[in-house]
């Protein structure tokens, strides 16, 4: 871009390790649900300070838009990363449910073919 500077992305990476290297921080990690996990940048950073993953708190966003047949349970059930604080999923209401008015419960479960599901983890 040009108005901002050439290192904008190692000026917020410094910025980001300022805080989540401290160890009383809770790291909140942000990954697109399309996207690999595997080579999520905001996962690669938390595990850089939290190796171990006690102080990690995952976020897998845009559920409501992955490929039919496909599902991110194994990955919110931390079988792909295994998170002390585990994941919380993001599945968003399409514009034909606002439009429609329909509630969030009915478009959440329409979207993934089954109730919101909360799953306990003992901290």
């Amino acid at each position: 871009m040009a108005d901002q500077p050439r290192d904008i992305e190692e000026q917020i990476k410094r910025m980001l390790l300022h805080f989540i290297e401290k160890p009383n921080c809770i790291i909140l990690s942000v990954t697109a649900a399309n996207t690999d996990l595997s080579t999520s940048d905001a996962i690669q950073l938390s595990k850089d300070v939290d190796q171990e993953g006690k102080r990690t708190l995952g976020v897998i966003t845009k559920i409501d838009i992955m490929d039919r047949g496909t599902d991110a349970m194994d990955v919110l059930l931390g079988r792909v990363i295994p998170l002390r604080l585990g994941f919380i999923g993001v599945v968003n209401r399409s514009q034909a449910d606002i439009s429609g008015n329909n509630p969030i419960f009915s478009a959440n479960t329409a979207s993934t073919g089954r109730s919101p599901i909360a799953v306990e983890r003992p901290i």
